[in-house]
């Protein structure tokens, strides 16, 4: 791998990140000022949110700088120069025949797939009926709270998506740096972690945040679909994945509205 590709993802990673520490600290001035402006809540933010989580992903596969199999996007790549799309013209048909194409490569990965989705499903069950035992036991409720720039319920399709592809980001460009995947896996979720515990420390209070269910909740998706992700690294199976693991936590762990405001 030459050295201007390594410094290529490197900077987009960082950018990454420094782009949503900058979003976090500008949040309550935001909000502050939301007042004169109300237009931001309807297009201003949505846009921050759709850079940070779709932009860079999307500019470092259209500039080649992170190959599509990285991201987990598998049969991509086939489809180009593919004799099958070169002899078709019209609209519809060459678009029945991409998906033809995607499907045949997603097939060997279909029976994993499935039955790492029942394992983790399962997983996160017993953990989060254990955790709602322990607490009804304990009389304590865990602290909640509301993180700046909250993006909607934890169930909504977009807000998994989002989460879906920047998550596969960070673990396809330290996957792509390091040339192996389990490094991957492991350097995205510890860049996630980092992450979240930098916009916890800029919010002025990390504890807090750290430490909410709501934060638990989001530390087990990630896992989940790390693990997924190691065995099966195929995003477009990991984001209905990823949205019937977050309906199913919002199922298991019934609570206040700070879960109903997840930004992941």
């Amino acid at each position: 791998m030459a050295m201007d590709a390594r410094w290529q993802i490197i900077a987009y990673l960082i950018a990454s990140v420094l782009f949503r520490l900058a979003s976090e600290r500008l949040d309550p001035f935001i909000k502050v000022h939301i007042s004169r402006h109300p237009a931001w809540m309807n297009f201003g933010s949505p846009f921050l949110r759709f850079v940070y989580h779709i932009g860079f992903p999307y500019l470092a596969l259209l500039l080649g700088a992170l190959p599509a199999r990285y991201l987990g996007l598998v049969g991509l790549e086939q489809l180009y120069g593919a004799p099958e799309l070169s002899t078709v013209s019209g609209m519809v048909e060459r678009m029945r025949i991409t998906i033809a194409l995607l499907l045949r490569s997603w097939l060997p990965q279909l029976g994993p797939w499935a039955s790492l989705t029942i394992l983790m499903a399962g997983l996160l069950t017993a953990t989060w009926t254990l955790y709602r035992y322990a607490r009804r036991s304990t009389g304590g409720n865990p602290p909640f709270s509301s993180m700046p720039g909250s993006a909607g319920d934890v169930t909504a399709f977009s807000t998994m998506v989002y989460a879906a592809v920047h998550w596969s980001f960070y673990r396809g460009g330290i996957w792509w740096l390091s040339d192996d995947l389990y490094l991957g896996v492991a350097g995205g979720a510890a860049l996630i972690f980092v992450e979240w515990g930098l916009c916890a420390w800029l919010a002025g209070r990390p504890l807090q945040q750290l430490t909410s269910e709501r934060t638990l909740i989001e530390a087990g998706l990630l896992i989940a679909t790390a693990a997924i992700f190691y065995y099966v690294p195929n995003l477009w199976l990991l984001i209905p994945v990823h949205w019937l693991l977050a309906r199913l936590c919002r199922y298991l762990m019934p609570a206040p509205l700070d879960l109903a405001d997840m930004d992941i």
